[in-house]
């Protein structure tokens, strides 16, 4: 079991940070926290202290044991500290050395892992400034849990609440097993995430609602298992997660391309919903209406099959395909496993909104080339990722 950090920030969000501190306690863990003094209009320290049997630190100035410097003991003390929820405040402090409370002067002594989970207003979270902050942070080696969509205070249903609680829980267990028990140390994973765009003119472009928030998922988990994670990515507002490899890519050639480069891998996973075709020409101009006619023709031509070309040119390689339809989804699935010659094949209803694309949930099943199967109920994307990982390993006898 493990030494945990818990920070806690000015956020409406903060009341999630009491039920993160009882379900790791309940998981065995020796819990902390400090709380900074924007943290203390939303929450009591009384609410963590009767759950931690813990004191809980919010003045830097204050301290309890004069044999110790409290903001540095916290952090040698700690095997990991996780700052949920976090701010845009403390993130512009912390990414530009400011450290004006408790928690940021802990973070400053620190020298441990930290985990990041944001939460604010959408257009708070989208401001160049934040999103410019927290790259930094991730160049400097903290880990940020992307926040996610949904009903936000401010009556917005967008981007920026906190990640559940149990998708927080099951990052830390996998991060902290993975410290002891690193199944994939060694091995290589190729993941292609997100969608493509085909340009018809140098303003027009044909793509897709794929957020990529499956594949940024899937990166995450097997990182956390000790691969290395070539992830090759159409265009995203996503995170690039800690320590995984991105290679930025927008067209479907371009992915393709990407995907040749890594053709060593031990497991690829296809998960990006790539343009099947592309346009024949490019226009150099904007195309322009005219009144000659109501109707567009726009020619098209297929695009390079990325998963059947891993499927029938691999060497070694464990492929593992995604299937999103609409209608006969089982049979379609199928006839993609077989003709593509994938090991797998995971399928889910994009017909149904709440697991379809762009969504923040899926529910899917796994179809094995032997002809097993293994169905996963509707998680989170964060959740549902670390089960398919670890049916994945059970199948191919990497399991931990």
């Amino acid at each position: 079991m493990a030494n945990i950090v818990i920070g806690v920030t000015g956020s409406i969000a903060a009341y999630k940070a009491v039920d993160l501190t009882s379900k790791l306690i309940q998981n065995g863990h020796e819990v902390k926290v400090v709380l900074t003094d924007n943290a203390l209009e939303f929450i009591t320290p009384l609410a963590f202290q009767a759950i931690g049997r813990n004191h809980v630190y919010t003045d830097t100035f204050k301290e309890e044991d004069p044999s110790v410097i409290s903001h540095i003991n916290i952090g040698e003390w700690a095997d990991l500290i996780i700052v949920a929820p976090v701010s845009a405040n403390t993130i512009s402090k912390l990414a530009n050395g400011i450290y004006d409370n408790m928690l940021l002067n802990v973070l400053a002594a620190n020298t441990k892992p930290v985990l990041l989970a944001p939460a604010m207003n959408v257009h708070m979270y989208e401001q160049p400034a934040v999103q410019r902050n927290m790259k930094l942070l991730l160049d400097e080696g903290y880990q940020i849990l992307d926040a996610e969509s949904g009903f936000l205070a401010c009556g917005y249903n967008a981007k920026g609440r906190m990640a559940n609680v149990p998708d927080i829980l099951g990052y830390i267990e996998d991060f902290l097993s993975g410290r002891e028990n690193a199944p994939l140390e060694g091995q290589k994973v190729v993941i292609t995430a997100g969608p493509t765009r085909e340009a018809l003119d140098p303003i027009r472009y044909l793509t897709n609602h794929s957020s990529g928030k499956m594949g940024y998922s899937l990166a995450e988990g097997f990182k956390s298992l000790g691969a290395e994670v070539v992830l090759v990515s159409g265009p995203v507002k996503l995170a690039p997660p800690e320590g995984v490899r991105v290679v930025d890519v927008v067209s479907t050639e371009e992915m393709f391309e990407a995907v040749r480069q890594h053709m060593d891998a031990d497991i690829g996973v296809f998960a990006a919903a790539v343009s099947d075709y592309t346009p024949v020409s490019f226009s150099e101009g904007k195309m322009k209406k005219t009144d000659e006619t109501d109707n567009l023709v726009i020619e098209l031509k297929k695009t390079q099959d990325i998963l059947k070309y891993a499927g029938h040119n691999n060497e070694g390689m464990y492929v593992v395909g995604f299937a999103a339809e609409t209608d006969d989804v089982k049979n379609y699935a199928l006839k993609k496993l077989k003709d593509k010659k994938a090991d797998c094949i995971i399928m889910n209803d994009v017909s149904n909104p709440a697991i379809g694309m762009n969504s923040d949930d899926n529910e899917v099943t796994l179809l094995f080339r032997d002809g097993s199967e293994k169905h996963l109920e509707k998680a989170s994307k964060p959740a549902l990722s670390r089960k398919i990982i670890q049916e994945l390993l059970e199948h191919t006898g990497r399991e931990r």
